[in-house]
């Protein structure tokens, strides 16, 4: 599940930035990716998966923007467009 994990994980940072408007991770991972292999809802999967971490919440602005209906509103259609690059394969 690893590949296609990691290719989920890429079309959600990917649809993620352009939908909600969220930067990249500048202080974990890399390019806002960060594989990891000590979790065991992720090392037994046997379907692709993937964490996204949605904001920044020691930073007081992404911290503001998560109460605020409109950006939820973004940032689920954003989540919704990234599953759909992923199943769609494009």
């Amino acid at each position: 599940m690893i590949g296609r994990s990691q290719t989920l994980g890429t079309d959600l940072r990917n649809d993620f930035l352009t939908g909600a408007g969220e930067p990249v991770s500048s202080y974990d991972g890399v390019n806002g990716i960060e594989p990891r292999d000590d979790l065991a809802g992720l090392n037994l999967t046997t379907v692709p998966k993937v964490f996204i971490e949605c904001a920044n919440m020691a930073n007081p602005t992404d911290a503001a923007l998560t109460t605020a209906p409109a950006w939820q509103q973004l940032a689920a259609r954003a989540i919704d467009d990234g599953i759909t690059t992923f199943l769609l394969g494009s």
